[in-house]
């Protein structure tokens, strides 16, 4: 149909008029599209809202939290400090302590020989007291006879001085 036709044969409306019709019913419907978009905004704005609320929550939370870890870190890291400086302390004790138990090691077997050695001597000494008996035995013995002899000669000699003195005096 041409534009210079204004009027429909069969029905007898206007062509302007149901052009226009049409754009206003196209207008309608996305209006009304428009209006729903809108009217669901209002509702996911709220929800947006809460949701924003809820993790700004989570967000403060979420600080708290790591400021009271990070205080815990602290924490954890002086004890920390203070453990290894205790465990440094009880290597350098432990050290100490190898030092003098390897130097009373030592000492124990230098005390060790010198027992060993003062042991064989006195086994040695031990084996020869029998030896000793036997010669302490001679020894008084000898001894005794040589009291014996020496009283014997002493009472001679005693003898003899007064016998000399007699006859000097005489």
């Amino acid at each position: 149909m041409s534009r210079d036709e204004t009027v429909c044969k069969y029905c007898g409306v206007s062509y302007l008029i149901l052009h226009e019709f049409k754009v206003m019913e196209e207008k309608v419907k996305a209006m009304e599209k428009d209006i729903k978009f809108y009217e669901g905004s209002i509702e996911r704005e709220k929800g947006l809202q809460a949701e924003l609320q809820s993790l700004y929550q989570d967000l403060e939370h979420y600080r708290a939290d790591s400021e009271s870890k990070t205080e815990r870190i602290k924490n954890l890291t002086v004890e920390l400090k203070t453990k290894q400086d205790e465990l440094k302390n009880v290597k350098e004790d432990l050290r100490y302590f190898q030092e003098e138990k390897e130097a009373a090691y030592k000492q124990s077997q230098v005390l060790r020989n010198t027992l060993e050695h003062h042991c064989s001597t006195l086994n040695k000494a031990v084996s020869l007291f029998p030896f000793i008996r036997s010669e302490l035995d001679s020894i008084k013995e000898v001894i005794s006879c040589n009291l014996e002899n020496w009283a014997a000669m002493k009472e001679e000699i005693f003898l003899q001085i007064k016998t000399v003195s007699k006859e000097a005096l005489t």
